[in-house]
């Protein structure tokens, strides 16, 4: 607090003399000037030294942007010798090597970044997260709003920061629909970009925590808590990670959400798990139809599930003796998951009637891609089994294979009984497959809507191109398909999708549990909602039960076919 009063009083005494001095520090910056204040600010606080002209148009580099945040924040620095700095692109012995130093104990560098570009001329973007640092002021995970900058909504990464240093005055809009993020930053922008981020120490900031606290629900929650724990008799049986984990549930529960969850550790190891590529049970991807019954999405392709019989569309009633009506999505999973080698009875709901199958549970390791040359040796085959973490890279493998064999002509991607997973691996497909530049995807908040672009080059947009769905195609499956269907970049082929249209995000929390919450729903570049609806194939075609024909990839291969000529 001494500091902030300290500033208070300099920020006042120069109010009074910039009016009552004729004589100004520079020549070059007039009173009339928007960054005039600003530079005298940083000038009075012996950021910027007495002479006679500033040149408030020359461009900052990072060096000398960081050289300023030291000297502002750390008013007793002096220069010092025989440093070592940890990046692979400084020198030790140059000027700014100090205040690099320096610049890692205050937090405005990271010591574990491989690079620190001191001789870049920074940009808008780049000062902001150093001006940041250099507060220790907390970035929110999303911006809740609405974004008019389109250079701040091409940038999913940057939105929070640069939205939060709109809202504090940071940055000024180069125009109503224009930020300015990647401008380079002149000397005059810089004092100002950094004048108004030293007033926000003039703030209270534990503000927001307080009003949390005074939220009459929060409130009562914490009073609860506060009570069982000081009031309780028998303290003994007072687990206060059950509790909180139940609270958390409970909370959960009342949005009816079912792809919304709280997953304590357990729950949470395993689902990693499976986004890793490997877990213990039968194989199938299970999830909430639009009747609110928990459904199989798909087996995966030589899982135990599936060689059982198991079938997308399936409904299952109960898992043993467990009876599926009114349990939660997760609830059903756990049962049906365990140990290799172990049995499972699943009461089947199917075209009407009821079967019961029997499955061994095994280890299901999940391959995210699968391809070969199929037709003349002319046509890639690409079957996508899940949008893993693995994923862009394999995709990308397979992309270098095609560009690299001249025979090849024309390319189908099976997207049948995928049943989804990460959204930025579905982006990191579209960018091989769309424009640069396109949008990919449509992401409604609650609050504010944001279109998410291609950033690649679309190395195969111009092949004929011909993608698989079936009814087990769901979520990141129906974002790829849908998005080639909305611009005409391939034909879709099979039956009408799951129909997944919402966007989930996981937090973690530090014991190793964590709440995956539906935070979005998306939509596809036109606009379409696919949200229980799915996607409708441009050409339907059913396979038929116990008929070993896949009659879909056979019309795909005739389609395209066409398409090459």
């Amino acid at each position: 607090m001494i500091r902030t009063a300290k500033k208070i009083i300099i920020f006042v005494l120069i109010g009074i003399s910039l009016f009552t001095n004729s004589v100004f520090a520079y020549d070059d910056v007039s009173q009339s000037s928007p960054y005039f204040y600003a530079i005298e600010y940083l000038r009075k606080n012996d950021v910027f030294p007495n002479t006679k002209l500033f040149k408030p148009e020359i461009y900052v580099s990072r060096a000398e942007f960081i050289k300023y945040l030291v000297l502002l924040n750390s008013p007793k620095f002096k220069v010092k010798k025989n440093v070592t700095l940890p990046f692979e692109d400084t020198q030790n012995t140059a000027w700014y090597a100090p205040y690099f130093d320096e610049a890692i104990k205050l937090g405005i560098l990271n010591k574990n970044e491989k690079n620190a570009y001191p001789n870049k001329k920074i940009n808008v973007a780049e000062a902001t997260q150093l001006i940041f640092n250099s507060k220790s002021i907390p970035i929110p995970r999303k911006f809740v709003g609405t974004i008019p900058y389109k250079d701040v909504n091409n940038n999913k990464n940057l939105q929070a920061l640069m939205m939060r240093a709109v809202e504090l005055g940071v940055v000024k809009p180069e125009k109503p629909d224009f930020l300015g993020m990647y401008s380079k930053v002149s000397r005059a922008k810089a004092a100002y970009m950094i004048y108004k981020m030293d007033l926000v120490d003039l703030r209270d900031p534990d503000f927001l925590a307080l009003q949390q606290v005074y939220d009459p629900a929060l409130k009562k929650i914490i009073d609860s808590w506060n009570i069982i724990n000081s009031d309780y008799v028998d303290k003994d049986n007072i687990n206060s990670t059950q509790m909180s984990g139940n609270a958390i549930k409970a909370m959960v529960d009342t949005l009816k959400d079912p792809y919304s969850v709280y997953m304590d550790q357990e729950a949470n190891t395993a689902f990693n798990d499976e986004l890793d590529g490997q877990f213990e049970g039968i194989g199938a991807y299970v999830a909430i139809d639009e009747k609110g019954r928990i459904t199989i999405v798909a087996p995966i392709q030589d899982s135990p599930a599936y060689k059982a019989g198991v079938k997308s569309g399936d409904v299952i009633k109960k898992v043993d003796d467990f009876s599926t009506e009114g349990a939660t999505l997760y609830d059903v999973v756990n049962k049906i998951k365990g140990p290799k080698g172990s049995k499972v009875t699943l009461t089947l709901e199917r075209d009407g009637g009821v079967i019961v199958i029997e499955v061994v549970r095994d280890v299901i390791n999940v391959a995210a891609l699968e391809y070969k040359v199929i037709g003349n040796d002319n046509i890639m085959y690409m079957k996508i089994i899940s949008f893993g973490e693995t994923l862009i890279k394999d995709f990308q493998e397979v992309v270098e294979i095609i560009m690299n064999n001249s025979k090849i002509k024309g390319i189908i991607v099976d997207l049948r009984d995928d049943p989804g997973g990460f959204l930025d691996a579905a982006i990191g497909v579209l960018n091989e497959l769309l424009p640069k530049d396109s949008v990919a995807v449509q992401i409604q908040y609650s609050y504010f809507n944001v279109s998410q672009y291609t950033s690649a080059d679309g190395s195969l947009k111009d092949y004929p191109m011909v993608v698989l769905v079936n009814k087990g195609s769901a979520s990141a499956s129906e974002i790829v398909a849908g998005a080639l269907q909305d611009y005409g970049i391939a034909k879709i082929i099979g039956e009408t999708t799951f129909g997944k249209g919402t966007v989930q995000e996981v937090d973690y929390f530090s014991d190793n549990s964590s709440l995956k919450l539906t935070v979005a729903k998306w939509l596809t570049p036109k606009a379409r909602s696919i949200n229980e609806n799915g996607i409708k194939p441009d050409i339907e075609v059913k396979n038929i039960s116990n008929d070993k024909t896949d009659y879909q990839l056979e019309r795909a291969l005739l389609e395209i076919g066409k398409m090459m000529k």
